[in-house]
């Protein structure tokens, strides 16, 4: 059986979750759809900074198509953490994974989408109510209760992160689920793609 744009509609399910000032219509949803045609078919929610209202969107969509893997980038990895995500295998990309602090040197900026939404929406302004919505989550805690679940791939040429998110999931992951490279920056691309086709070849 086919959907309208030929993909199977009965093959398992990858969800894509994109980062910070990107969307669904992003690039790396179809770079994973190309990989993985005609083995999972890829889906990706579109989401803001927001992270009441974006995991309860993720929930909602995880619950109706239940993803055998699940890959965030950057704020999308900290969602893919954190999300009620189920028995699937969960693979962050350079995850932000303090996004109070991160996120807090563009607040109150008009910040303009890398690409253009599905939602019409092209621009996004972060606010301290926003921002204070994170105190509400504990990554770590989560991490460590998901922790034979997740699989991460992080850069040590990360421009955003530094190398902070290695140092916090260092301790936390199994010695096999933690990629350290230092050939991409924080943006997945180029050899970072590369690596990511790897760990996803890897668990599929």
């Amino acid at each position: 059986m086919k959907t309208d744009n030929g993909i199977a509609n009965n093959l398992p399910v990858m969800m894509y979750i994109h980062g910070f000032r990107s969307g669904a219509n992003g690039s790396k949803r179809e770079q994973l759809q190309k990989h993985f045609e005609g083995k999972f078919r890829v889906i990706a929610p579109e989401v803001d900074a927001d992270p009441e209202t974006s995991l309860a969107k993720i929930n909602r969509i995880i619950a109706q198509e239940r993803p055998q893997i699940i890959v965030g980038t950057s704020l999308g990895g900290w969602m893919t953490i954190m999300c009620e995500s189920g028995h699937a295998s969960l693979v962050v990309v350079n995850p932000c994974l303090n996004p109070k602090e991160t996120l807090a040197q563009w607040k109150y900026e008009d910040l303009e989408y890398f690409c253009p939404r599905l939602d019409g929406v092209q621009t996004y302004r972060l606010t301290d109510e926003v921002l204070d919505k994170y105190d509400r989550y504990d990554v770590i805690s989560t991490l460590m209760k998901k922790r034979e679940s997740v699989f991460a791939l992080c850069s040590t040429q990360d421009e955003l992160l530094g190398t902070s998110h290695i140092d916090v999931l260092q301790p936390l992951l199994l010695d096999n689920h933690l990629t350290i490279a230092d050939d991409f920056g924080h943006r997945c691309s180029g050899q970072g793609m590369n690596h990511l086709f790897e760990i996803l070849d890897d668990i599929d």
